[in-house]
């Protein structure tokens, strides 16, 4: 497939999994462009996150726009302006929003951030971007720990999970992280963090009560599966669950299941705070106040898990991160 000076290539679903994702469920396709765009963008750099699989299924999930067989692709991306007719936008600039998964994108310049000169432009891939977002909607405005609390961050090698982790760590609380892999275990000890359980292994709840005696206050759930059982088991009374996803779940029949034994969560007196991120896209600049000093000081430690390839890799490194073999924040890079 070959793009003109008026076309250029992206990506569309070809049809809904009705299983797992596979590499011939997502497909290229050529993409008309305007004759005058108001700015032309180059992507560098695309975000793969486990969200996308949920706009893939057929019912549910409707704090955003379902894709459906033929839906052009989209993510969040990090864009460098090639061409601009804007006066607020020069060649040269970098922008980050949600964009379409394109090799040339045109664009009226609404719903872009600019990235300021002199700022890290890959931070608003990750602690200045949406997944950090997500991590300080999560942790800082709805979890808010304490130095009382036992917190539990899934998943915390993660994209969400590693930003989160370091929030309530920040906090003094005491931190219990988990990851699926070793060398990602190594990561977070080598991050600080002195409580770092596997949630694979079979005697994961017996690590986890040995971990937290008296009960897991505040929970950060990311995993869902056996793994949310396990938490659930844990949850001391009156405690809390920010519940941000359930990725281990994404790729089977029933996403949203509940574990066996949520009633505990009842008896237990457990307050759950389940959130989407589009509902608190006030506080962006909140956000965005709260963790620039902090990116800027390098006192918030962030990996970008890179993947090169360009959009014939958009697919595969969804279907890794599904299957958990990121290590940071996935993306794709643009050639």
């Amino acid at each position: 497939m070959t793009a003109s000076t008026k076309t250029t290539i992206g990506l569309r679903l070809a049809h809904l999994p009705a299983g797992k994702l596979r590499p011939e469920h997502i497909e290229k396709t050529l993409i008309s462009l305007p004759e005058t765009p108001r700015l032309q963008l180059k992507p560098r750099y695309i975000s793969i996150d486990p969200y996308m699989r949920t706009r893939m299924q057929p019912a549910g999930y409707d704090y955003i726009e379902r894709w459906a067989a033929g839906s052009p692709l989209s993510g969040w991306t990090l864009a460098e302006v090639i061409a601009s007719n804007r006066p607020s936008f020069k060649s040269g600039d970098f922008v980050v929003g949600h964009l379409p998964m394109q090799e040339v994108i045109a664009s009226d310049g609404q719903h872009l951030t600019p990235v300021p000169v002199g700022d890290d432009p890959e931070a608003y891939l990750h602690p200045l971007g949406m997944t950090g977002f997500t991590a300080w909607v999560g942790m800082q405005l709805l979890g808010r720990p304490t130095a009382e609390d036992t917190v539990l961050v899934s998943a915390a090698a993660g994209a969400v999970g590693s930003i989160a982790a370091q929030l309530a760590q920040r906090q003094e609380a005491k931190v219990i992280v988990t990851a699926g892999r070793a060398d990602k275990r190594a990561w977070l000890h080598d991050k600080g963090f002195q409580s770092v359980l596997n949630h694979r292994s079979p005697d994961y709840t017996k690590q986890l009560h040995g971990a937290a005696p008296s009960g897991i206050t505040l929970n950060f759930e990311n995993v869902g599966g056996s793994a949310f059982t396990a938490a659930i088991e844990a949850m001391a009374t009156n405690g809390r669950i920010v519940l941000c996803g359930l990725v281990s779940q994404y790729q089977t029949r029933n996403p949203r299941k509940s574990p066996d034994n949520f009633a505990q969560l009842r008896q237990k007196n457990v307050a759950v705070h389940p959130f989407v991120v589009p509902d608190y896209l006030r506080y962006w600049n909140d956000f965005q106040q709260f963790m620039l000093p902090l990116v800027a000081q390098k006192r918030i430690a962030w990996k970008l898990d890179k993947i090169s390839g360009g959009l014939d890799s958009v697919a595969p490194a969804l279907i890794g991160l599904l299957n958990g073999d990121n290590l940071g924040k996935r993306v794709v890079e643009m050639p």
